[in-house]
């Protein structure tokens, strides 16, 4: 029996030293990571706080109505909340708690402020809020402070976003920055309908604008995602508007003008990729640095506002005191480098996802459904090596699907809706105010300078059926240019062409 007892107590003793020795040294992956060696890992963003940097305007959006986000005590409160947590000064005002009064008060003050753009197929844009008139214009009265701040947005000389690293902008602001997009498009489509053509295709480029400017900056995919938003909106108001016949030529050359041919990096999500990147090395610094886990590596299973404010108390107190010992051992057994190295691999992989079109992507581009690329989740004993880096880079991705879906896919549909109404304003052009055959619609397409499908590599298709133009869309499967308009958007990417007539 005793000797049992030593041969247990010596495999635990090895255990314990394969274990360390696991963890002794701390080594990047070969190829990423260099530049944390180097000393320039995770340094303060640069942001521009001043009064014309229309990001004040946008984090302000869910503002109560007498709240002016340009006046200076707003712009003042902003600038305390970034400048404490970049200090990360123990007695700042908290972030969570002003996003939890910011959170409870928007659901009163903007109830009904979700307004919603059609989402049936071959439903006409223009033809739709035509029939809701009076409903855009209760909403224009209703809604007429998130429409004024949402015009400030587009004329801001400056949208550049200064979000601290491990934040984000209030997602209520970012809900009611859409709804007044929305809002806006219906008014301007309107406002064409009713004569006023310059003006209202001047407002709808402005917004296309200022939606690739959100896109060039925001640091986060909420900001991101509302560039992309407004691009879209933009676009199918537009594509409506060419297809109408009291459309003139003056209209789509001012769209052809306003729609330059943009490369497929202008679509995407690289300030997002880095700002994410650059979060999670100061997180891993901070834990090596102050041996406490941050929060923020748990923000995404506590959605309401309220917790995390609650969350950030307890690991301010926790910290220093209560588990001062399980935060030392972890941060022990925490590999900095290999750890920010992994993440940086992740994240390049992704940029690379982006920048090149999906009918490029090789067979080991294809996205796993869950987790980080390099964990070793297979081996049975991936925990061993340095296990809290694993865990963390773990819960920063959890699942790599919804990313490949939302950063990359996403990013090439939107490339190819704005490929699709540059060509839509082209016919539209070329056929003036009478029609085009069928036979002409498809030369364009095949003469089409750069307009290669980004899913298929072909040009791009008319479908005569549809009546539409269209890319084959994320699952590079033709349906015939039917397009089901969904944030899960595995189908065609289609916009109606109605001047187009086949030949008898």
């Amino acid at each position: 029996m005793r000797r049992y007892f030593f041969w247990s107590i010596g495999a635990a003793l090895l255990f314990i030293l394969f274990f360390f020795g696991l963890n002794l040294f701390d080594s990047e992956p070969a190829g990423a990571g260099r530049d944390l060696m180097n000393g320039a890992g995770s340094r303060p963003l640069p942001g521009n706080l001043e009064p014309g940097n229309g990001f004040f305007l946008i984090w302000g959006f869910a503002e109560p109505p007498e709240t002016d986000p340009l006046s200076p005590a707003y712009i003042g409160q902003v600038r305390e909340l970034i400048g404490n947590r970049l200090r990360h000064d123990p007695n700042r005002p908290s972030y969570g708690q002003w996003l939890a009064r910011l959170n409870a008060g928007s659901a009163r003050r903007w109830q009904g402020a979700n307004f919603l753009f059609p989402q049936l197929q071959g439903e006409d844009v223009a033809d739709h809020f035509a029939a809701r008139r009076v409903q855009v214009m209760e909403q224009r009265r209703r809604f007429a402070v998130l429409l004024r701040r949402y015009s400030q947005v587009l004329g801001a000389a400056e949208l550049r976003d200064f979000t601290p690293l491990n934040r984000a902008c209030p997602s209520p602001s970012l809900q009611m920055a859409n709804n007044a997009a929305k809002l806006s498009v219906a008014s301007q489509i309107l406002a064409a309908l009713d004569g006023d053509w310059p003006a209202a295709g001047t407002e709808l480029v402005r917004a296309v604008d200022a939606g690739f400017r959100l896109i060039a900056s925001g640091r986060t995919l909420p900001v991101n995602a509302l560039g992309k938003s407004m691009v879209e909106l933009s676009l199918r108001a537009l594509a409506s508007l060419l297809n109408r016949p009291e459309c003139s030529a003056r209209f789509a050359r001012l769209v052809l003008e306003g729609l330059p041919d943009r490369p497929t990096g202008r679509f995407g999500t690289a300030a997002v990729r880095s700002f994410q990147r650059q979060s999670f090395e100061e997180v891993v610094s901070r834990i090596k640095r102050e041996n406490v886990v941050d929060p923020y590596l748990l923000k995404d299973f506590f959605r309401e506002p309220a917790y995390f404010f609650a969350l950030e108390r307890l690991v301010a107190m926790s910290g220093p005191r209560v588990f001062a010992f399980s935060h030392a051992l972890a941060s022990f057994f925490l590999k900095e480098k290999e750890t920010v190295g992994m993440m940086r691999a992740f994240w390049e992989r992704i940029g690379r996802l982006e920048e090149t079109p999906p009918w490029k992507w090789s067979a080991t581009d294809a996205p796993h459904s869950r987790g980080a690329p390099g964990l070793g989740l297979g081996s049975p004993v991936w925990w061993l090596r340095n296990p809290l880096g694993k865990m963390l880079l773990n819960s920063a991705v959890p699942f790599n699907w919804p990313i490949v879906r939302h950063y990359a896919y996403r990013s090439h549909e939107l490339k190819a809706r704005y490929d699709l109404t540059r060509l839509l304003a082209q016919a539209r052009l070329a056929a003036g105010a009478g029609t085009m055959l069928a036979q002409d619609m498809l030369g364009r397409l095949l003469a089409a300078p750069g307009g290669r499908d980004p899913f298929s590599g072909s040009p791009y298709r008319f479908s005569p059926t549809q009546g539409a133009l269209y890319s084959i869309g994320a699952d590079a499967v033709d349906d015939g240019g039917r397009e089901r308009l969904a944030v899960w958007r595995d189908s065609d990417i289609a916009i109606p062409i109605r001047f187009v007539k086949s030949e008898k």
